[in-house]
């Protein structure tokens, strides 16, 4: 692992911790998770809002490959926007990964991505990003933005091969 990508991921944490006024965005599991290939995960994006009102939120997931930490190598793989829709890549329904599902419960409050059968290519940095947007003058302003995220590792294929062989 790349140093790059936690100093990424903490300064992430660090610039965006100061929007998160009106919203509360939680990442888990965080700060990383550890998945074997070909296992199922899920990632789970909390949003709460600090005090009531009107606004809707945008929630993004968005990927940083491993071993890149530019931000514009980071991916959109889904989005949900203020009517519940979802859309995945470049905004479309369908996506040209199979392997993500996205899933909306507890009222638009709790946005969960699962990866199924993960492999070498999804590891990575996830980031939730929502953006509030609130009805003025009969158009809706962007409000308030805050920003999560969780780091997905694979297990060396050493330490894999060793579990195996240590139960047969």
């Amino acid at each position: 692992m790349k140093i790059s990508s936690v100093v990424f991921a903490l300064l992430t944490r660090a610039l965006l911790g100061d929007w998160c006024l009106a919203i509360n965005v939680t990442i888990t599991p965080y700060p990383f998770t550890v998945a074997q290939e070909g296992q199922n995960i899920t990632l789970s994006c909390v949003v709460s809002q600090r005090r009531r009102n009107a606004a809707l939120p945008v929630v993004k997931w968005t990927f940083l490959p491993a071993g890149t930490d530019r931000p514009e190598d980071e991916l959109l793989i889904a989005r949900v926007n203020m009517r519940k829709a979802r859309f995945y890549g470049n905004y479309t329904k369908s996506f040209t990964w199979p392997k993500l599902k996205l899933t909306v419960v507890k009222q638009g409050k709790v946005f969960d991505l699962e990866i199924l059968n993960v492999s070498e290519g999804d590891r990575g940095l996830y980031m939730c990003r929502v953006q509030e947007f609130k009805k003025h003058q009969d158009r809706w302003k962007a409000s308030s933005n805050c920003t999560a995220a969780t780091e997905l590792r694979g297990e060396a294929a050493r330490a894999l091969e060793h579990h195996h062989s240590s139960h047969v």
